[in-house]
């Protein structure tokens, strides 16, 4: 046997049907896989429907649980205990596969020798579902790290049923929340081979309207049960220690981003009682897995939150959190090794501190173009870029040419203006034209760098509505002004090419044009052949 699939059922009766006509309609050969369906004690018409496809396929089997298990995790266990396949794919019983997914999945499976694989979702009903792991095409060998995997521990994969029986990995019963994101951690973890692939739509993930359990209320202990296993299945695991450190701090980013904690203890959902509980349990967890050395790794905007936790103190917390949006450039204290620092001060009778705390996740940029001049040999380009909390900082603005296939970067570091805020620079073409490597559109950024801080805009888009660019070339003329035409027209008119650009005797074309659809400042080089 090759694959099996498992659905744990309870009262999907009106879904059911989708569910299992995608699966009796695989281009796989019946004989090849089987289909598991585990009835967690329905009280609708769910068993019925199961039997009615059990009569025409005799490949799909039916288990009845005597006893709810409350949730999928049980059911789930029960399937990995009865698989007869080499792999098994967990299916939630009102999802759906594309027709070629499981001969796709297998295929791909015995030929990279996959412990972990999965495809391409799509979301259903308004349904948003990862997508950025995809965007690489197929990837054989999947990184945890490099290819955002951790942003995609939703059960819907196929796993190697030899992987979760020799490490005795299971869904557990203790986990209310996040128990399909412990499994596949732990698998992942174990896992010498991950594959993804982005070339077919092999999950429709539906949304049906009644899934959305931020409301529901846990207990704090039992919502931290996944979480403190998962980082401790990190931390035990065989990996290098800077890639534990690595994998620890990007699923706590995604924890903090991403789960109900934050939402819990900063809303009017919970009494006090209930938030000072969630406060405990979130200080030993933070005590017994996060370090200084992982909080240095997460984005400021939790920073805060994971300090004062820390100290377990619920009114200091809420009241910083309430004024961390209104944080003034009057606050700012310093900038260090790439965090913006702002006092926080509060001297009430029962509550007083006078603290640091970082607020890059706070600091708006803005940047605008005042002027572009082009002419045979050189672009000048001068404006405005501003940031909110270092109006009072000496920060250092230097123009930033990148290669877009390549990635490589030309910096223009002398600024011809000293106002803060304010920028001029003017570079030769050849400066970022070196050879026929450098063909290709270059895109324009100004970045302004201060205490290892570092903020990038993209130039051009926002610019004077009567802005000229003039060229001083007799042949060439001037630029026509901007209009209110449609974006195709203005980004016909606003291009100019310079075809004599010499470079270690070769000539290259250099045009400057606004880019489609985002109208940001691009120079397009290619080799005059």
């Amino acid at each position: 046997m090759k694959i099996t699939v498992a659905i744990p059922i309870y009262n999907a009766e009106r879904h059911l049907n989708v569910t299992l006509d995608s699966l009796i309609n695989q281009t796989m050969d019946s004989n090849d896989y089987e289909v598991i369906c585990v009835n967690d004690v329905s009280t609708d018409n769910s068993v019925k429907v199961v039997e009615t496809y059990m009569e025409k396929q005799n490949n799909i089997k039916l288990i009845n649980r005597t006893e709810n298990s409350g949730g999928p995790m049980l059911p789930r266990n029960d399937a990995i205990n009865e698989a007869k396949g080499e792999y098994i794919l967990f299916l939630d019983n009102d999802d759906f596969i594309g027709e070629e997914t499981l001969e796709r999945f297998y295929k791909s499976a015995k030929e990279y020798n996959s412990d972990v694989i999965f495809g391409k979702y799509i979301g259903v009903n308004g349904r948003v579902v990862p997508q950025s792991m995809f965007k690489y095409g197929n990837l054989p060998n999947a990184e945890i790290l490099d290819h955002n995997l951790v942003f995609s521990l939703a059960p819907h994969k196929m796993f190697k049923v030899d992987l979760i029986r020799e490490h005795n990995i299971r869904f557990h019963k203790e986990a209310v929340v996040g128990e399909d994101q412990l499994f596949v951690m732990q698998c992942f973890v174990k896992a010498k081979v991950i594959t993804v692939l982005s070339d077919y739509e092999y999950y429709y993930v539906v949304k049906r309207g009644d899934e959305n359990l931020s409301l529901k209320y846990f207990p704090a202990k039992n919502f931290f049960y996944s979480f403190n296993n998962i980082m401790k299945t990190i931390e035990e695991s065989d990996l290098s220690s800077l890639y534990k450190t690595k994998l620890s701090a990007a699923f706590l980013n995604r924890f903090l981003h991403a789960s109900r904690l934050r939402g819990h203890i900063f809303s009017n959902l919970l009494t006090t009682e209930q938030k000072i509980d969630w406060l405990n349990e979130t200080k030993k967890f933070i005590d017994n897995h996060v370090s200084d050395e992982l909080i240095n790794l997460l984005p400021s905007r939790f920073h805060y939150f994971v300090l004062i936790a820390r100290e377990n103190d619920l009114q200091k917390l809420l009241m910083v959190h309430k004024r961390m949006e209104s944080v003034s450039p009057n606050q700012i204290t310093r900038v260090e090794n790439g965090w913006i620092y702002a006092r926080f001060k509060n001297t009430k009778k029962y509550l007083a501190y006078d603290e640091e705390h970082t607020v890059n996740h706070v600091n708006k940029s803005d940047v605008f173009v005042d002027n572009i001049v082009l002419d045979e040999t050189h672009c000048e380009i001068s404006g405005q870029f501003y940031q909110s909390l270092l109006i009072n900082m000496n920060v250092n603005n230097e123009l930033v040419l990148v290669h877009r296939k390549s990635g490589i970067e030309k910096r223009v570091v002398d600024n011809l203006v000293s106002n803060s805020g304010q920028f001029k620079f003017k570079f030769n073409y050849q400066e970022f034209v070196i050879d026929e490597n450098s063909v290709g559109p270059w895109d324009v950024f100004i970045e302004g760098t201060i205490g290892g801080y570092r903020k990038r805009r993209r130039l051009g888009q926002a610019r004077r509505t009567d802005l000229v660019k003039r060229v001083n070339m007799d042949h060439k003329g001037i630029l026509p002004r901007l209009t209110n035409s449609t974006k195709e027209e203005v980004n016909t008119e606003k291009e100019i090419s310079f075809d004599h650009v010499l470079s270690f005797g070769k000539k290259y074309i250099v045009k400057a044009y606004f880019t489609k659809g985002h109208d940001n400042l691009s120079f397009d080089i290619k080799l005059n052949k």
